[in-house]
């Protein structure tokens, strides 16, 4: 981590931190800061109470910030970890997923390829989580382009593909449990891109 960072951190908040405060600077969920507060990977004081229960030291939050830096994957919660209740829309990383379109477009590809070149609208709503009706309300205001065979509507993946590394499609205020899901897997999947590569 740059000496600014620090510095920046250091300047702004106090020397020992709530959990609130813990979350929204290392830019995760409040349920992710739970399993690194509770399982030991962030050093803290837990007072057992119902609210403001934790205390941590923000030198210990920065040497967080930094080891996760190095080796992001030490810090991953458990792949069922997050299989109950609904996600923290703070957990999405929009921003790196507008930045690294082609990626994300790759991994929708990737995760949509059982599906038939063209898919009728119902098959859409299967894959985002969305209602069908949400999905012809795309189509007709042209967000989601699609087309009619025999007055029935048709998309094809690429199209479906296009809205989703779109801003329209990023930026729906209230996504879906499964939109989140899909985001989070591609957040995950670019990680995975961009680790080091161990030698053979």
């Amino acid at each position: 981590m740059d000496k600014q960072t620090i510095e920046y951190l250091k300047t702004t908040y106090p020397e020992v931190i709530t959990k609130d405060q813990f979350y929204r600077i290392c830019h995760i969920s409040k349920k992710t800061a739970s399993y690194l507060l509770d399982n030991g990977l962030v050093p803290c004081t837990n007072s057992g109470k119902q609210t403001r229960k934790y205390k941590i030291r923000l030198d210990d939050v920065i040497a967080f910030l930094d080891a996760r830096e190095n080796n992001p994957f030490a810090f991953k919660a458990p792949d069922n970890y997050y299989g109950r209740g609904a996600y923290n829309p703070h957990a999405l990383n929009i921003e790196r997923l507008m930045k690294n379109r082609k990626t994300l477009r790759t991994f929708l590809n990737n995760k949509i390829a059982n599906y038939d070149d063209v898919i009728p609208p119902s098959k859409v709503a299967e894959i985002t989580g969305y209602t069908l009706k949400s999905v012809l309300s795309w189509c007709e205001k042209g967000k989601l382009k699609s087309f009619n065979i025999f007055n029935r509507v048709k998309i094809p993946k690429e199209y479906l593909v296009d809205f989703l590394v779109s801003d329209e499609g990023l930026l729906i205020a209230k996504k879906s449990k499964k939109h989140i899901d899909l985001l989070l897997d591609a957040l995950h999947y670019m990680n995975m891109m961009c680790a080091p590569k161990k030698d053979a």
